[in-house]
């Protein structure tokens, strides 16, 4: 079908579609004109076969009154003798010699009706004879008669003949009927099929190029071949991929020169700050040694935020890499970063984990584990816990990092993973956080063909209720034995 459609290409979406119900309802109207017909003719038939059905019997019928009126008039003359009946008789056979003519021309008489008009030419000379004469041959009328009534048995089976052919006939009309109805309705069916094909292929186009727009991939760019207005509209979106494209290219630049921006002028701050902290310029009063550290303890947050924007930018732009990466060692350093956070806690740190080893990207996967980490200790409770668990699945490599907490709000469930959104809950770390760390980390779990949820159905052996995060990455095939 696309063969026969690929060089047509209709210019208006409503002529399209007006050209479809015309076309599709073209082969109904010609099969109702067509079943008209027939039916007209049917019955034209079937009307001029009962016509002529009960005209012929009525005359075969009356021919054979005919005969006996004749015999009867004959006889009486013969002994009567009044030529009134005598003319009477010939009037009577007059009246058979033309309804025989008649009925001839519509059955089939044969022989019997050539015997028949052979004996007229009989009675009529019978009618110049003698009385005496008729007497002695009137005895024909036998055989007359005989012939009479053959001929009238023949013309009620050629009738009933005449009628098993018209009933034949509507019978072959009727599957002609049923065969035309069966093409037309095909063809209506067929042209239903190619003008939807027509108007929904450039619709397949617009929503692959709406998917693609929306996955934040190269739409496909062969051109969509339809009605102006779904072209048209094809066009804009292809507008609207490239400026979207041009946005996301100026967003990337704009994070990229102002986290190098910022990092010049921190520097000098976080070195102002130490050596005032230091006091390298001199004795510092307690509130003046309170300010250089409240100091010191903001530019390391705006340092953090700093690496999170340079994080983000790089996640965006760099390729993935996937190999088997060691997940203890990423965890260990994440755990060994917020030691003092744990200390100060007292948090009780559980680590479960198997020796398999997800492909994963080794960068993108410690990024993932500290912001987890980060998230976990900064809301966890006081003397709470803090358990990280990994198993080896059939299809996927499933990490969960889960700590004692607030539960997280059914309505921040998602929001929590949007770039600079945070939850309700309130922050128990040192530094207030930027909300952009777990969208970083679920924007590394996509790019490695895993993903980031929050688990919400699992609680620890005291049945005290956890916030658990679960990352998901693909497996490695050639891994063993799944331990504990």
């Amino acid at each position: 079908m696309a063969n026969v459609v690929g060089g047509f290409t209709p210019r208006s979406l409503l002529r399209l579609v007006l050209i479809a119900f015309t076309l599709v309802l073209l082969p109904l109207i010609l099969l109702i004109i067509q079943n008209g017909r027939s039916l007209d003719r049917v019955n034209l038939l079937a009307q001029e076969g009962i016509e002529s059905a009960v005209i012929d019997t009525r005359r075969a019928s009356d021919m054979n009154d005919l005969a006996l009126e004749m015999e009867r008039a004959i006889r009486r003359y013969a002994v009567l003798g009044n030529p009134e009946l005598r003319h009477s008789y010939l009037r009577l056979l007059e009246r058979y010699r033309l309804e025989l003519n008649q009925l001839l021309l519509g059955i089939d008489g044969g022989n019997l009706g050539a015997s028949l008009q052979h004996q007229l030419v009989y009675l009529v000379d019978l009618a110049q004879a003698s009385g005496e004469q008729i007497r002695e041959r009137v005895e024909m009328f036998n055989a007359f008669n005989s012939a009479t009534l053959a001929l009238d048995q023949l013309t009620r089976a050629q009738i009933d003949g005449r009628i098993r052919q018209l009933r034949e006939h509507v019978i072959q009309v009727r599957q002609q009927l049923w065969m035309l109805s069966a093409a037309l309705g095909g063809a209506s069916l067929l042209l239903v099929l190619l003008f939807t094909y027509l108007i929904i292929r450039p619709v397949r186009q617009l929503e692959r190029r709406i998917l693609s727009l929306g996955a934040g991939i190269e739409p496909d760019e062969k051109p969509i071949r339809g009605p102006a207005e779904l072209v048209a509209l094809g066009d804009k979106l292809q507008w609207l991929h490239l400026r979207l494209r041009e946005l996301e290219a100026q967003k990337l630049q704009f994070l990229r020169h102002l986290s190098h921006e910022l990092k010049t002028p921190l520097a000098s701050l976080r070195e102002g700050a130490d050596l005032l902290l230091e006091q390298v310029t001199g004795p510092l009063t307690a509130e003046q040694e309170e300010i250089c550290e409240l100091l010191v303890h903001n530019s390391f947050r705006l340092q953090g935020l700093i690496e999170q924007l340079l994080d983000y930018n790089r996640i965006q732009q760099v390729q993935v890499y996937q190999e088997p990466v060691m997940v203890l060692p990423l965890l260990e350093q994440s755990l060994a970063a917020h030691r003092l956070a744990i200390e100060n806690k007292r948090l009780e740190v559980s680590l479960t984990l198997d020796d398999a080893c997800p492909l994963a990207d080794g960068h993108r996967l410690k990024l993932v584990l500290d912001n987890l980490i980060s998230n976990a200790v900064n809301y966890a409770d006081v003397d709470g816990l803090l358990r990280v668990e990994a198993r080896l699945e059939p299809e996927a490599y499933v990490l969960t990092v889960a700590n004692t907490g607030q539960p997280i709000p059914e309505r921040d469930r998602e929001r929590i993973f949007e770039p600079f959104v945070q939850g309700s809950q309130v922050r128990k770390g040192v530094l207030k956080g930027s909300g952009i760390g777990l969208s970083i980390a679920r924007e590394a779990a996509i790019s490695m063909g895993g993903r980031l949820i929050l688990n919400t159905s699992m609680a620890d052996t005291t049945m005290a209720e956890l916030v658990c995060f679960e990352l998901s990455l693909p497996g490695n095939k050639d891994q063993g034995t799944i331990h504990d």
